[in-house]
């Protein structure tokens, strides 16, 4: 079953609901900040918006995906631009992990793609082959349990971190709208027993902890309006008994 990732739709907000486009493209804009170097590699570009926005920009961009689909919207919405956009944008349906590019970039955008691999090494290994000396690694994953069919990864700040350490040392780690957004700049030698220092643990701790706290409150205020709701509800269908029961 493909994913069919409607990004470009959430982001002009043809789709979904306001918090939803909000969330969109504040983790695009975010993405496109964080772009270092001029030749960009955008992984799982899905309908193209954030390759677009960085050819708008005068990057050269490739974008691949591997659903064919998401391709050739990817295609039609850059027909659209202008000549200089076409120029400097590339969308191909391939599989990233068995590539054989004959070039290497600056940044390497993983949107939302890490979570759909059970075993992520495999692809961080391959970007490393496909990132220049000490180039840009751009993640985005869900904050937390997501329950979508494809996701095989349930990341938090530390385990996200360890994830990618082996490869690429963190440089931030953020979220934004129940999104991890994380910086990485690629090891010059891949040290898979490498360890994080203390300071940085806490500081993921520390950010783990005060996200944490944010989502027990607003699923308190979720359970208070629901509960508000039920008692709304229960009181209505007692004056309604009532009023039966009088005629």
């Amino acid at each position: 079953m493909a994913n069919h990732d409607r990004v470009n739709e959430r982001y002009y907000g043809e789709i979904n609901s306001e918090d939803s486009h909000e969330a969109t493209r504040t983790r695009v804009h975010w993405m496109c900040r964080e772009t270092t170097g001029k030749r960009i590699l955008d992984v799982g570009c899905s309908q193209g918006i954030t390759s677009i926005l960085l050819g708008r920009e005068g990057f050269r961009v490739t974008g691949v995906d591997l659903e064919e689909e998401s391709i050739r919207y990817a295609q039609e919405e850059l027909a659209k631009e202008s000549k200089p956009v076409r120029n400097h944008v590339d969308f191909r349906m391939l599989d990233i992990t068995q590539w054989k590019a004959r070039t290497t970039f600056d940044t390497v955008l993983l949107g939302e793609v890490l979570e759909h691999f059970a075993h992520p090494e495999t692809l961080l290994l391959q970007i490393h082959h496909l990132l220049v000396e000490e180039g840009t690694l751009i993640v985005t994953v869900p904050y937390g349990y997501h329950p979508f069919y494809d996701h095989k990864q349930t990341f938090y700040a530390s385990n996200l971190a360890m994830c990618l350490i082996p490869y690429f040392e963190v440089m931030k780690l953020e979220v934004h709208h129940k999104y991890l957004c994380c910086v990485a700049r690629k090891r010059q030698k891949i040290q898979l027993d490498v360890k994080p220092p203390l300071s940085q643990v806490l500081d993921w701790m520390k950010l783990d902890h005060t996200h944490f706290e944010e989502v027990e409150q607003q699923h308190l205020r979720s359970m208070k309006q629901r509960k508000k709701a039920l008692d709304s509800a229960v009181e209505q269908l007692r004056r309604l008994r009532q009023g039966n029961e009088e005629v």
